[in-house]
């Protein structure tokens, strides 16, 4: 039996999930494993998945010393995960890929990586540094919602910002097909 060819074109991003899944050995995409290392194509690629149009996506280069990963979840329309400081226990940096976010009342600061604009909204200053920094792209914004005590927090601002890169989804997109040999959409 052949499906038509209008059924398998809507099908083949599932189908390539579920060819990244088998070949990662993960049987879900949300729980509290760790957000992806951008040295895992495949994790990096169901990342790709839930927001189809970011041209960039967020992953883990190198988590500081005191730094751990948490609650990853990939789903359609967005991925999370948070990442917690030891200096800052019980209140975790939530990241969020979404295809976009709200820019109201942002200030542009320093943009992270070409092509990216970053956006700094505080909530307090004192006592507690809290806001969120934003990384708008072509098709998506990455959120960092943060909330530390005052003193340490322009380390772990820093700190996390070194530990998310931005990874250009065509860069993924090849490495996906010279991998899996499977087209990443769009």
């Amino acid at each position: 039996m052949t499906l038509p060819k209008t059924l398998m074109n809507k099908m083949r991003p599932a189908l390539a999930v579920v060819v990244l899944l088998a070949a990662s050995g993960c049987g879900a995409v949300a729980g509290t494993e760790t957000a992806p290392s951008c040295q895992s194509t495949d994790r990096v690629a169901l990342v790709a998945q839930s927001v189809p149009s970011a041209s960039y996506l967020p992953c883990l280069d190198t988590l500081a010393p005191g730094w751990t990963s948490r609650s990853f979840a990939a789903s359609s329309g967005h991925t999370r995960f948070s990442l917690v400081s030891d200096r800052s226990a019980g209140h975790p940096v939530r990241v969020t890929l979404a295809p976009m976010c709200d820019l109201t009342d942002a200030t542009p600061i320093a943009p992270r990586a070409a092509g990216v604009r970053t956006y700094s909204r505080l909530r307090t200053i004192s006592p507690r540094y809290a806001g969120m920094l934003m990384d708008v792209f072509a098709g998506g914004c990455v959120t960092y919602a943060f909330d530390f005590v005052r003193g340490p927090h322009i380390a772990l601002i820093e700190e996390f910002e070194n530990a998310v890169t931005l990874y250009p989804r065509q860069e993924l997109a090849v490495k996906v097909r010279q991998r899996l040999h499977v087209r990443l959409d769009p």
